[in-house]
């Protein structure tokens, strides 16, 4: 017992730590790309600095995972955090806190891989465990029933995805709540839900607030303000106010641009959406903003080793930037 509870604290402060939306770890990859660079190198040299199959060691291995993940390089995340799983398996069995964090973590790049399923039970099982956990940080909780929401959204199970974020919303929007960084990404987490089940009036206020949260726990440029931003964008894209989805969808683009990181989902969904959004009024804007999402997307595959399976979902999920390109070039040459 007494093992258990010592990785799960390890754990817990190493999740809170690494995994997004803490301001100190995942979150570093929101500033510069040098920053990032620097987050990612120290996080290196604490897992090499860690004996193999300790708590220490896992711990380690949870933040670099979670940091990888956060750049969108989840080839590299998920051994780590594979094998991270496992010691935490070893040293407290199925049950334990430690396992369900990373479990958590671990469901993150099995949904970034369309794995939604299989991420699906395992953030079930993980959210099951912490509910359990007396002295679980309630913003590790909440964390983990925003991405459990999130998962639930992409199966289209919007029914059941919106009381669990009401629930990670109710855990931050309380005390503290102001301060609470969770409370930023529950209130979009929510709205994100809202808009997935055709709700984009709701959805629309929602954002809003997620928006003024995120700006001001992380500040202009960080990851989950970019998300803000092109959620909201979104939406009133979809409320058919065009000027006004352009307008915030520019502010996400010059958020990622702050960052100097084009190769992440959001930067390129973000360039692809300003695209949609002027291709009409301004064909030939479009496409530098297509242009843009195409480096991205090659940038990515450039890091697959074969054209495996990930490597062809993540063709797949963007070939429509390159559909994009080659219709306004088409365009503009009548």
């Amino acid at each position: 017992m007494a093992a258990r509870r010592c990785i799960a604290a390890a754990l817990i402060a190493a999740a809170m730590l690494a995994a997004a939306p803490s301001p100190l770890g995942a979150a570093q990859i929101a500033v510069p790309a040098d920053d990032a660079v620097q987050a990612e190198a120290a996080a290196r040299l604490a897992l090499a600095a860690a004996k193999p199959g300790t708590q220490d060691h896992a711990a380690a291995q949870l933040v670099l995972g979670s940091i990888l993940q956060a750049r969108g390089r989840h080839a590299e995340a998920e051994p780590l955090l594979r094998a991270a799983l496992a010691t935490a398996l070893r040293i407290e069995g199925p049950e334990g806190p430690g396992v369900a964090i990373i479990s958590a973590r671990l469901a993150v790049t099995l949904a970034a891989y369309q794995r939604v399923d299989e991420a699906e039970r395992m953030l079930a099982r993980a959210v099951a465990i912490l509910s359990a956990v007396s002295d679980a940080p309630p913003e590790m909780l909440a964390g983990v029933l925003v991405e459990y929401g999130l998962v639930l959204t992409m199966l289209d199970r919007g029914a059941e995805a919106e009381p669990v974020l009401r629930r990670a919303l109710a855990l931050s929007d309380g005390g503290a709540a102001e301060g609470s960084p969770m409370l930023a990404v529950a209130v979009m987490s929510l709205g994100m839900g809202m808009m997935g089940r055709g709700r984009p009036a709701e959805a629309e206020a929602m954002l809003r607030r997620a928006v003024a949260l995120t700006e001001r726990h992380f500040g202009p440029s960080h990851f989950e303000t970019r998300k803000a931003l092109l959620a909201l964008g979104m939406t009133l894209r979809e409320l058919g106010r065009l000027a006004e989805a352009e307008q915030v969808l520019r502010r996400a683009v010059y958020a990622h641009a702050q960052t100097g990181i084009w190769d992440n989902v959001e930067a390129i969904t973000t360039a692809m959406a300003v695209g949609d959004v002027v291709e009409r009024r301004d064909p030939a804007a479009a496409r530098i903003f297509y242009a843009r999402a195409a480096l991205g997307v090659r940038r990515r595959l450039e890091t697959y080793r074969d054209y495996g399976a990930a490597a062809q979902a993540e063709l797949a999920m963007f070939a429509p930037v390159f559909h994009s390109q080659v219709r306004t070039a088409w365009a503009a040459q009548r």
